[in-house]
């Protein structure tokens, strides 16, 4: 089993890819579905299942420290793209899965009002 890329302190990062995401969020569809989450986050048994799938899919080793962080980059991103779709201007293209901005001036004003959009 491939090891996830590494970097930094040691502490057990791993890069990210497509197909991982893809593995953990269907995973988690799957078991929000069934109501497997409590009100702090997911139960224990589907970190299990997630883990596993993502192992199984991607063959790569991965722990319940890596989802539970890459749960939290999600839920970083949750944020920020409600944030944009609350703001007048922008929306949902339901054709091509992504946000959709009515003007390069609204996404000006949108990067003036929050720095780190412009990345």
């Amino acid at each position: 089993m491939e090891k996830g890329k590494k970097s930094g302190s040691g502490r057990g990062y791993i890069s990210w890819n497509d197909d991982m995401d893809k593995a953990l969020l269907d995973t988690f569809v799957e078991y929000y579905n069934k109501g497997d989450r409590c009100q702090n986050g997911w139960k224990s048994h589907v970190y299990t299942a997630a883990i596993k799938n993502v192992r199984e899919k991607c063959n790569v080793e991965i722990t319940k420290d890596n989802i539970m962080s890459r749960n939290k980059t999600f839920d970083k991103h949750h944020t920020i793209i409600n944030g944009m779709l609350e703001t007048s201007g922008f929306g949902w293209d339901w054709n091509k899965n992504k946000i959709s901005v009515d003007s390069d001036s609204v996404w000006e004003a949108y990067v003036a009002k929050n720095k780190e959009a412009n990345g």
